[in-house]
């Protein structure tokens, strides 16, 4: 700001000084909304990508999936945690909790309960809260164990 106004009487230096300062803001929070990481578990390609994930815990497959895809911020979208058919009814009082989270910020994580539909599936419902990469970490508890299995996706406008 000193420099704006010592040099306040050359316009075009001042028009110059202000277009830098807001190219980088816009660089700044840009860069919050990336849907570029270094975050591992969002640039390694793995079974996640696809939806099938295992609770080790259990051995139980599973399939995820978000509707509407992709997922819209400050939406309510629905999270599908699908059972095999030949597991449904053992598993259909487990309790399945999901916490959604943007690994790259650090402005807290979102904690909800996944309703057992009879279709044989979890569902959860998450809305993002800014555009960019999310993961929400999956965990059944049932006879006084439990699992967590991770599942990444990006969040659009």
């Amino acid at each position: 700001m000193l420099a704006l106004r010592r040099e306040s009487g050359d316009p075009l230096k001042r028009a110059f000084l202000l277009s830098c300062l807001f190219l980088a803001a816009f660089l700044s929070l840009s860069a919050c909304s990336s849907s570029h990481s270094s975050h591992p578990d969002a640039s390694s390609p793995s079974a996640s990508e696809s939806g099938k994930l295992t609770l080790q815990e259990f051995s139980l497959p599973i399939q995820v999936n978000i509707q509407p895809a992709p997922p819209k911020i400050l939406n309510e979208n629905e999270l599908h945690i699908v059972l095999p058919k030949d597991q449904a009814d053992k598993w259909k009082n487990a309790k399945v909790s999901v916490i959604v989270s943007m690994p790259s910020m650090d402005h807290g994580d979102l904690q909800v309960t996944a309703e057992y539909k009879e279709t044989g599936e979890f569902v959860a419902k998450i809305v993002p809260t800014m555009v960019g990469e999310w993961k929400a970490d999956i965990t059944f508890e049932a006879d006084g164990k439990s699992s967590m299995v991770s599942y990444p996706f990006v969040a659009e406008p």
